[in-house]
């Protein structure tokens, strides 16, 4: 009798350190993901930082100093993102249409493009 409480003993304590191991598995896995999560996070805004400085270098470059560069995103649950650019300049604003379009177009060429997000421009 005593050998059979000994051995359903080992079993239990078996039993409690797999589930107790797997436990901790899963529990590393998951905040694996979420750093994960973060880092790609701390990218995405770096690459944002870069396409906003990007424009802002262009248009001074362009003779519109000083020009207000906003950028802005929205992000759906699947993780796809919809930027706007917002330039604020009051010569820009003082163009045409087609001359703010021909802009936009040449704004739109230097950002990098990817599968994940769409970009649109306003100008104020």
């Amino acid at each position: 009798m005593e050998k059979r409480a000994g051995g359903l003993l080992f079993w239990a304590v078996t039993i409690l350190l797999i589930t107790v191991t797997a436990f901790c598995c899963v529990e590393t896995a998951a905040s694996r993901t979420d750093l994960t999560r973060a880092e790609l996070e701390s990218c995405y805004r770096e690459w944002e930082r870069g396409i906003a400085e990007d424009i802002r270098e262009y248009l001074g470059r362009q003779g519109y100093e000083n020009s207000g560069v906003t950028l802005t995103r929205v992000t759906d649950e699947d993780g796809f993102r919809e930027y706007t650019v917002s330039i604020h300049h009051s010569s820009i604003m003082e163009m045409g249409e087609d001359g703010r379009g021909e802009l936009a177009q040449h704004l739109s060429a230097r950002i990098p493009k990817s599968e994940n997000c769409t970009f649109s421009m306003n100008f104020f």
